[in-house]
């Protein structure tokens, strides 16, 4: 598919992954029209900036007459109606997106990144340090983040210099490692693996082993040396590692506490610290402990760090503060280090990012507010790990609580009792209300009226009714001295909304 004139209609070419097949074989030299009965797709706009062809709100006879290769989106495969019709019209080939993987190759370097927490930081992190230094990184430009389907495969094979992909996983085997093969992984980074995302009849082993997927698709990984899970990976792999880490803290923190076992021999390891979580530095009486990592942070304050990676070094001041973002400033800069960036263009990168919309997102209303996509326990701990430490003494921190865990009412469970550090809690999911009702809680926590009804879709706890009654009892209880934190899905895709009629 080089020639200009080898013609390729795509059939539903307005969704996720009809979009993304139009665009690749634009990339790859064909003449495409997109044939799509939908009219207001949010792709249209993407597809007319990259000179693809539009047929929308039917599919036109005389286009599919006059072309070479019909692309059918995985979602209409099995419409056998539309699949006859098609045939009735054109002699042309039928294909499907694993014959556009195919034949579309990747020739680029791909980073892959998955892991529980900071994946999606970490990836623009990353971005915006290879941006810095002059290489172009494809973008899928879809409302949404990586995940197991066929989003990377495809990103990966859009015009660029370096792919960088988030790989998720819905914890079932073989989607990492299939979305790897599919994406031509490289250079894998895990940041970190812990309990939030259990769900159904999956248990944590089940998950860990997800997560090690990976390991056996990339010729080099980075690893999280404070993550004994992660580390624990090292032994399954001859490959190159780079082990990233925090080697000394200059501040106290709540750490939140916990504890891993040996992967190697099964016992529960010692710390001599905990960083976050059950990041930190440990040691088994087997001898597994942790590694000396090769990206080092050292002078670790709330916002800043002093970078260390071999015989460069410089201080990092980060616009978004907290230790969950030193360490995805050290999965970035591993990542870029084991792509041979220039030292002072991973500095610039990792300083110049301004953060991901959703995450520790500012809004002014008059009143200090944050949001947070903090959805799972190890996400709440990191935030509120940051807003206690940066808090006055003179103001409160009030939390909106939409979540509705992915490990369900344990999870929930475990939300609330982190959440006993805020002054003030406001209930706003049901999930979120019979976990606060499980437990005592010492501190003035508000339940919301709507948040007596059910209105879990996945991971979006509350309804946009649900959040912003919750927001209105917080921006009526805050002082301008307050802090006002929103944590989770729904408050994140319905406050912005919500606050505009607050602003000045």
């Amino acid at each position: 598919m080089k020639k200009q004139d080898f013609k390729v209609v795509v059939i539903g070419g307005c969704g996720t992954v009809g979009s993304l097949m139009a665009r690749v074989l634009k990339d790859n030299g064909a003449d495409v029209t997109v044939s799509d009965l939908s009219t207001d797709s949010p792709q249209v706009n993407v597809l007319k900036e990259e000179g693809i062809k539009l047929n929308l709100g039917e599919h036109d006879e005389n286009i599919l007459k006059n072309v070479d290769t019909v692309v059918v989106a995985p979602s209409l495969l099995k419409n056998s109606k539309l699949i006859g019709k098609i045939k009735s019209i054109t002699d042309a080939d039928i294909i499907s997106a694993d014959e556009v993987l195919t034949t579309c190759k990747v020739g680029k370097p791909v980073v892959g990144i998955t892991g529980t927490n900071g994946k999606t930081t970490t990836t623009w992190m990353l971005k915006n340090i290879l941006n810095i230094g002059g290489y172009k990184t494809p973008e899928h430009k879809l409302k949404m983040q990586g995940n197991t389907e066929l989003i990377p495969s495809f990103q990966a094979r859009l015009d660029g210099d370096i792919a960088v992909l988030e790989i998720g996983t819905h914890g079932n085997p073989n989607e990492i490692k299939n979305c790897a093969i599919k994406s031509k992984v490289n250079i894998g980074i895990i940041t970190n693996i812990s309990k939030d995302h259990l769900s159904g009849s999956h248990n944590f082993q089940d998950y860990i082993d997800c997560k090690r997927e990976i390991v056996g698709v990339a010729n080099c990984l980075v690893f999280n040396a404070d993550d004994p899970v992660v580390a624990g990976f090292s032994n399954d792999t001859s490959h190159k590692i780079l082990f990233y880490g925090i080697e000394d803290l200059n501040f106290e923190i709540e750490a939140y506490p916990e504890v891993r076992t040996c992967p190697v021999c099964g016992k529960e390891l010692e710390y001599s610290i905990h960083y976050l979580g059950h990041l930190g530095v440990y040691k088994c009486s087997c001898g597994f402990k942790r590694r000396e990592p090769d990206v080092k942070a050292f002078d670790v304050k709330n916002n800043s760090f002093k970078l260390v990676i071999g015989s460069n070094e410089a201080k990092i001041k980060l616009k978004q503060a907290g230790i969950h973002n030193v360490y995805n400033a050290l999965a970035a800069a591993s990542g870029a280090s084991a792509l041979g960036v220039d030292f002072n263009d991973i500095v610039n990168g990792i300083e110049t990012f301004e953060g991901v919309k959703g995450r520790f997102q500012k809004v002014d209303i008059g009143k200090k507010l944050i949001i947070d996509y903090a959805h799972n326990p190890a996400g709440v701990k990191a935030i509120i790990q940051t807003l206690i430490r940066e808090k006055p003494d003179t103001s409160r921190l009030i939390v909106v609580n939409t979540v509705s865990s992915e490990s369900g009412i344990n999870g929930d469970i475990e939300i609330a009792k982190i959440l006993k550090d805020a002054d003030v809690i406001i209930v706003a999911s049901n999930a979120s209300r019979k976990a606060s009702s499980e437990i005592n809680v010492n501190n003035h926590v508000i339940f919301t009226e709507s948040s007596k009804k059910g209105s879990k879709m996945g991971t979006l706890g509350a309804s946009k009714a649900q959040v912003e009654e919750s927001l209105n009892l917080a921006i009526n209880e805050a002082t301008k001295e307050d802090i006002i934190l929103i944590i989770g899905e729904g408050g994140v895709k319905y406050s912005t909304q919500i606050l505009g009629k607050f602003k000045n």
